[in-house]
């Protein structure tokens, strides 16, 4: 194994290592629906701000739930998702999907009361340490105006690697630095 590459693996593990023994990711289990119903709900704010009728936001939200799912199932029928809990409480939820060459991250979202303390990092370097024990890369898509986002995916060695008019796909090898 490359220097370079043992290194960011040794960084990565070590950042996992030192979180809280009781900050961990599982998987997701039917009783997690409300959750991921609330998780959801809060990273839509874009239609949570419509003048509309409360009810009609709420149908309007869980129908792009809906659809938010099926086109994961569609497009991705090996997705796995986990859930990132501490103390017990759910926190966060990533989406992806190990193919052969490649580890996709679908998604990730963190609860807005629970944001700001790395825990999108955590669960992204859970990926690259998976991806770099694999010796896979690991890609993703990102919305442009996503700043928060592209910035931690930057930070975190990603490259752009196409784009088009509204998102970017970015892609991150163990051993490769920016």
């Amino acid at each position: 194994m490359h220097d370079s590459r043992k290194n960011i693996l040794n960084f990565v593990k070590k950042f996992i290592d030192m979180s809280p023994p009781d900050f961990h990711l599982r998987s997701v289990h039917e009783r997690d629906q409300e959750f991921i119903d609330i998780l959801y709900r809060s990273t839509r704010e874009d239609l949570l701000m419509l003048p509309m009728d409360p009810v009609f936001i709420d149908n309007l939200v869980r129908s792009q739930q809906q659809i938010h799912a099926f086109g994961v199932q569609q497009n991705y029928p090996n997705a796995q998702t986990k859930i990132l809990e501490s103390q017990s409480q759910a926190l966060g939820r990533m989406i992806y999907e190990h193919a052969t060459g490649d580890i996709r991250l679908i998604d990730i979202a963190v609860l807005p009361s629970a944001q700001g303390q790395g825990l999108a990092r955590y669960m992204l370097q859970y990926l690259q340490q998976m991806a770099g024990t694999h010796q896979v890369s690991l890609s993703l898509r990102v919305v442009k105006n996503n700043f928060k986002a592209r910035r931690l995916y930057l930070s975190a060695g990603f490259q752009i690697v196409d784009e088009d008019a509204l998102s970017e796909q970015m892609r991150w090898r163990a051993g490769i630095t920016v």
